[in-house]
């Protein structure tokens, strides 16, 4: 899977199911990430993803492939660094409750939060 497919599955859950079923699908496209090669890894990210028609997720996608091509020190593509790929006019939150909103601040990784998207890192990675 890439993360083009990654957003075409994005933009099918946010129409049919809503946006918890879309973080699900970052969690699972982490998931085979980690399994992965580097080789197989860096094809995952390079592609540049559709737009997913919200821009959180957009953003979402752009940290995304930031966080993962930091930690196996892979490269970052360069359309996840279009200023664009940002919430610039409000925080999203991979939650609707309110008293979660400071374990978002604390514990969302910076490729999210310097896009304006915040989740924890329980949502990228199996527990």
């Amino acid at each position: 899977m890439t993360i083009d497919d990654l957003a075409t599955a994005i933009a099918i859950a946010l129409e049919r199911y809503g946006w918890p079923e879309a973080v699900r699908g970052v969690k699972e496209f982490c998931i085979e990430f980690e399994a992965a090669d580097d080789e197989y890894r860096k094809q995952m990210i390079a592609p540049e993803p559709r737009s997913t028609g919200n821009k959180a997720f957009d953003a979402m996608l752009a940290g995304l492939a930031e966080h993962l091509a930091f930690h196996p020190e892979l490269r970052i593509p360069t359309w996840a660094l279009d200023p664009t790929r940002s919430v610039e006019d409000e925080w999203w939150f991979a939650t609707d409750s309110p008293g979660l909103r400071p374990l978002c601040f604390m514990d969302t990784p910076a490729a999210f939060a310097s896009r304006g998207v915040f989740l924890p890192r329980s949502a990228l990675a199996h527990v």
